[in-house]
């Protein structure tokens, strides 16, 4: 395993969940870490607390940083009512930066905070809470 490319990026197909075409994975954390190490402790200790695999992904910062640029570029110029562009500009800004990602289904509340209790034991750049009809920032 290296910086910048995961193992598990190959194991990975690309979320699906679109608003009118832009990333939007309902029910679903996206977490951005500066260093590597992070995500995989928060990943780590999210499974050993009854997540599954398919319920915490990891991303490096070069599958993101390509899936973000794509997704923009398809997508340019299209009108918004939401904030899910902006929100994947964000993404694309810390996956430029080197930052790891987590994409953790968590659809409920309890979920939610159960995860924010792992995720706040290491430093991370942002969380973004996907719900039917806003984006939420966790702290």
């Amino acid at each position: 395993m290296t910086n910048s490319k995961l193992e598990s990026d190959a194991l990975r197909p690309p979320v699906s969940t679109t608003d009118f075409g832009i990333f939007y994975p309902v029910g679903q954390l996206a977490a951005a870490f500066s260093r590597q190490e992070d995500a995989a402790r928060v990943r780590r200790d999210l499974m050993t607390g009854g997540f599954d695999d398919a319920d915490c992904a990891l991303y490096g910062h070069e599958v993101v940083k390509a899936g973000a640029q794509r997704n923009l570029a398809a997508h340019a110029g299209l009108p918004r009512l939401g904030w899910s562009d902006d929100a994947l500009r964000v993404h694309l800004e810390a996956a430029a930066q080197g930052a790891s990602f987590l994409l953790i289904y968590a659809p409920t509340d309890v979920d939610a905070a159960r995860v924010m209790n792992v995720i706040r034991r290491v430093p991370f750049v942002f969380v973004h809470r996907y719900r039917r009809l806003t984006i939420e920032e966790l702290t």
